[in-house]
């Protein structure tokens, strides 16, 4: 079932003032209004949490001044000259004291309940402001601002209205394997740059498996025996991450899933590629996580500990303790998949619950910080019909999937909710082994991702979503991240009609009528692509018509089968389709238990 829009609490409308470069900016924030069900005027993603628009827009003269209040500010302001620059306008910072056409201000504890990463914007016809309690904050409120804006007529302009933003979980996390797959630095830091955008804030990095060791050691320097990353290519991730407030989690997965580390040192293992939990093992551990902690400034660090086989298993729990122990005493958090979860397991250690929501429960009301990453957030599965995606896993994990998936599991006390800190997305690369492939995979489901992590539940809107995409597939196109086409979707009307989906497709819909024609509107949500479709059942190719406005088809004795894609720049995306056929209207009639509609049964 699709999701509704639903209301905010009814509490009161607040406001707040303050005064920023002679300009005094008033920003409502407010606490009770319902959340609109129709498309958002303001195109962002992810939704924030108050929004309100107002008329005109901030035109960008040829020069601006950006008005910085302290030296903390100062990253965030060359950011936007930096984005000035690209849309061809000239900026210069300026102390706050003197004129500025757009104010960044951080000031700690101005509004505790920004917290470090909620912001204010506030868009007007003259001016911009941004403040927040950290830089973190304002580099949020730039990423709206950018959503915000674009090139008309040759001028940058900026939607006007007000902001008041902050995120409803703490870890919003994006995960990349590349033990089976390695990618090299540009791609990672592009995939940094696309999650920072849609302000997700913890790049899990998982550099070990049965397939390589992706670190350079020194002291065990046969680990890394193929593609591996340096320590200057480690220092440059983890810093290209941090000035875009990203927190790399590293993850050394032990003792399971160690192959490529027995296959160096076999000495250590103790059969199906285990790492002996004993104490030699124990001490490989320890050795490889401190030259890791010196690379890695990540409070929490990632062990690994899943899927470890029998003896072994016996051991993990005390294998898992001292490993905790030892972390503590550098400062640092374990994280673990929730295999990790047992009775014995310290309460400071954060489960990453992969294998159901059940988990996530359970990990919570043992009293764990738990991260939620199972279902559909498991991104290396196909976004539609096997047949036509790229090679992927067999499970399934749509767009709309992702939106519809819940972080914290109903029947929880408000203590135990609160250990629910977030949500991230695995990327498994079996199956991928081009960048190309590796953003296909991660959009613009990641998109959706970031806003069931960061917009709290009842302003979450389905048909809000998909209005506000086509700007993002805009920002994706302009930045050449090759996502995924979405597919394009039919409404189809003209008399009593009934939709079922057909068995194992998940793109395909049979419909029935009584009546003896049926009227066919296609739609895609992006602005460049070009729908093209067949009524005679052949697959859409570039030389099929274009669709261009509704059409009619007439319904005999033989079922139509009508199938559509959007191309887009010469990539074709997956074919959609329905198949109308006549029914009698006392069939018709029996037909009632059906769908409504053909979009409730098929995600774009």
């Amino acid at each position: 079932m699709r999701k509704n829009c639903g209301g905010m609490p009814a509490v009161a409308l607040q406001k707040r003032l303050f005064i920023i470069a002679l300009v005094v900016v008033t920003v409502a924030a407010p606490r009770g209004a319902p959340a609109s069900a129709g498309p958002d005027p303001l195109s962002v993603v992810p939704r924030p949490r108050y929004e309100r628009i107002t008329p005109g827009s901030y035109r960008w003269p040829a020069h601006v001044r950006i008005g910085i209040l302290g030296a903390g500010d100062r990253d965030v302001a060359e950011r936007l000259r930096a984005y000035a620059a690209e849309n061809g306008v000239a900026a210069t910072v300026v102390p706050a004291r003197a004129a500025a056409d757009i104010v960044l201000r951080s000031s700690p504890g101005d509004d505790a309940r920004l917290g470090d990463e909620g912001y204010v914007l506030t868009v007007g016809p003259r001016s911009i402001a941004m403040t927040a309690n950290t830089p973190h904050g304002l580099f949020n409120a730039l990423q709206t601002l950018e959503q915000l804006s674009a090139r008309s007529s040759n001028r940058l302009r900026s939607r006007a209205g007000s902001i008041v933003d902050w995120p409803a979980y703490r870890w919003r996390g994006i995960h990349l394997d590349v033990a089976r797959h390695f990618f090299p630095v540009p791609v990672v830091e592009r995939y940094i740059d696309v999650a920072a955008h849609y302000k997700l804030n913890v790049f899990h990095w998982h550099l070990t498996d049965d397939q390589a060791w992706r670190l350079r050691s020194d002291r065990y320097p046969a680990l890394a025996a193929g593609n591996g990353y340096s320590k200057a290519d480690v220092d440059e991730i983890v810093a290209y991450a941090a000035h875009r407030y990203v927190t790399v989690v590293p993850e050394i997965d032990l003792p399971a899933h160690a192959d490529a580390a027995l296959h160096a040192y076999p000495h250590l293992g103790c059969g199906y590629g285990t790492l002996c939990p004993t104490h030699a093992g124990s001490a490989f551990a320890r050795d490889v996580w401190d030259e890791a902690l010196a690379r890695f400034p990540s409070p929490y660090v990632h062990v690994g500990g899943d899927e470890v086989p029998y003896p072994a298993s016996v051991a993990q729990p005390r294998f898992t303790r001292e490993l905790d122990v030892y972390l503590r005493s550098r400062g640092r958090r374990l994280v673990g998949w929730d295999e990790i979860l047992t009775p014995q397991l310290p309460r400071d250690a954060t489960v990453m619950a992969w294998t159901g929501r059940k988990r996530t429960a359970q990990a919570a009301r043992h009293g764990n910080d738990v991260v939620v990453a199972s279902g559909a957030l498991y991104f290396d599965g196909a976004q539609g019909d096997a047949a036509q995606e790229p090679r992927a896993s067999k499970h399934m994990s749509t767009l709309e999937q992702v939106y519809d998936d819940g972080i914290t599991p109903p029947g929880l006390t408000p203590p135990e909710s609160a250990h629910v800190i977030g949500a991230q997305a695995n990327v498994w690369t079996e199956h991928i082994a081009t960048a190309d492939h590796l953003f296909y995979m991660a959009l613009p489901r990641e998109l959706a991702l970031a806003e069931i992590a960061w917009t709290p539940r009842e302003r979450k809107s389905w048909p809000s979503f998909l209005a506000r995409l086509p700007a993002q597939f805009r920002w994706l196109e302009a930045h050449r991240y090759p996502f995924r086409i979405p597919n394009a979707a039919f409404a189809v009307s003209g008399g009593p009609m009934a939709f079922e989906a057909v068995p194992g497709h998940v793109q395909s819909v049979n419909a029935w009528t009584d009546a003896g024609a049926a009227t066919v509107a296609l739609t895609v949500p992006l602005d460049d692509a070009v729908i093209r479709y067949t009524t005679n059942g052949a697959a859409p190719s570039a030389a099929s018509p274009a669709y261009r406005r509704p059409f009619s088809v007439s319904i005999g004795r033989t079922p139509v089968r009508v199938r559509a894609a959007a191309f887009l720049h010469g990539r074709a995306g997956s074919i959609t389709e329905c198949t109308i056929a006549a029914i009698s209207p006392a069939a018709m009639r029996a037909h009632r238990h059906a769908s409504k509609s053909w979009s409730a049964l098929v995600s774009p």
